[in-house]
């Protein structure tokens, strides 16, 4: 039996050591009881293994995790090189036993959930409550799982996210709508509980003088935009990409795979650079130049653009001086790739503990600084305990 990667699933399952203090659970954000779902596979029971996991997105985790930051970091055969390939036997395990969604408890039943975001965080939370009887109702303005969507293919296959999607049809009512801050208030008086998983709506951006000119990440990285249509073909055109975190990343191997010459421009070290190493390294495999310790400055238009840079000096992440030595290159496309972040006016004039804001509200994923798929995971499912215990037995 054989995974996409090629190597022999049993096999690589059958090299856990079962530790008695597993440091991978530990390293897991989430938890994850690692050794038992392990054996499970090696013995033929796949969908205990899902069980074991316990969400809908195993497989998401499985491509996306920071892996050699958490369960194959903390791995003791990652002492020897040769850590567990736990991302690579949850992709294969979740892609023919996908995690399934089902009543097996009551103690949320005839309560009404409202979810605010339909991305991983939210989807989470709404399944485990669907699973204790709840009735619930998902808020999202656009596509489920959109902002996954925006993560390339390459890293991210869409199937991944259709065999997600597939198992909440008939299980939850979908609003596509925009809820803001007007609109929250009164979804916390028609709810029992709402969860707050907006994500990251608030994209960053640049700053300088020309930033007009420049194109946002979501834009760039969605296949159906206008960037697209009117740049089809990126064949030996220059695209400079601005920012250091897996976000740039994407963009930068979206536009190599599409035949572009693409220079990364970081402000800081690649040291600081909050890729993940895997990210940077595929990126630079792939062609990409990851130029550091340059900061943008401003974007000009004649035939072409021309992007200014400066270089910078920094020590780690908490000092940054932007100098006056400054460059021009010119080039076809800026890619302003500085991420985003939560978009608090849905709360009003709240500053409180942004995890429990109200008395019915729960928050998790971006909304409370969650970065990975595992940790917006992790949120949901303490939330969805608290939830349900609130409602008693």
């Amino acid at each position: 039996m054989f995974d996409v990667d090629g190597f022999d699933l049993i096999a690589e399952c059958n090299r856990c050591l079962h530790c008695a203090q597993p440091r991978c659970k530990a390293a897991c954000p989430v938890g994850n009881d690692l050794p038992r779902f392990l054996r499970s596979v090696s013995e033929g029971r796949e969908q205990e293994a899902v069980k074991t996991i316990g969400h809908p997105f195993g497989e998401v985790c499985g491509y996306v995790c920071p892996h050699e930051r958490g369960c194959q970091g903390g791995c003791v055969l990652s002492a020897r090189k040769s850590p567990i390939a736990v991302g690579a036997v949850e992709r294969a395990v979740f892609a023919r036993n996908p995690y399934k969604i089902e009543r097996v408890g009551r103690r949320a039943q005839g309560r009404k959930i409202a979810v605010v975001g339909g991305g991983v965080a939210g989807l989470t939370f709404a399944a485990k409550m669907y699973e204790q009887g709840a009735d619930v109702t998902v808020y999202e303005r656009d596509r489920l799982l959109s902002t996954l969507r925006l993560i390339p293919d390459f890293r991210l296959p869409r199937e991944a996210l259709s065999r997600i999607e597939e198992q909440f049809d008939g299980k939850i009512a979908l609003v596509n709508k925009n809820v803001d801050a007007t609109k929250f208030n009164e979804l916390m008086r028609l709810y029992d509980v709402v969860y707050l998983s907006a994500g990251a709506q608030k994209i960053y951006s640049l700053g300088i003088d020309g930033e007009e000119f420049s194109t946002p990440y979501n834009v760039f990285l969605d296949l159906t935009s206008d960037f697209w249509s009117q740049n089809a073909d990126l064949r030996s055109k220059k695209i400079a990409v601005i920012g250091g975190g897996n976000t740039a990343m994407d963009c930068a191997r979206l536009a190599a795979s599409k035949g572009a010459r693409v220079t990364v421009a970081y402000r800081r070290t690649r040291e600081d650079m909050p890729a993940f190493d895997k990210e940077k390294t595929a990126a630079e495999n792939e062609g990409v130049k990851l130029v550091y310790n340059v900061a943008p400055v401003c974007i000009k238009k004649d035939e072409r653009l021309l992007l200014t840079l400066a270089r910078t000096e920094n020590e780690g992440r908490s000092k940054l001086v932007v100098t006056d030595d400054t460059f021009t290159v010119r080039c076809d496309a800026v890619v302003c790739a500085l991420g985003s972040g939560f978009d608090s006016e849905i709360l009003g004039d709240f500053d409180g503990d942004l995890r429990h804001p109200f008395a019915n509200v729960y928050a998790g994923g971006d909304v409370v600084g969650g970065k990975t798929a595992a940790e917006a995971v992790r949120d949901a499912l303490e939330d969805a305990r608290r939830a349900t215990e609130s409602f008693g037995r």
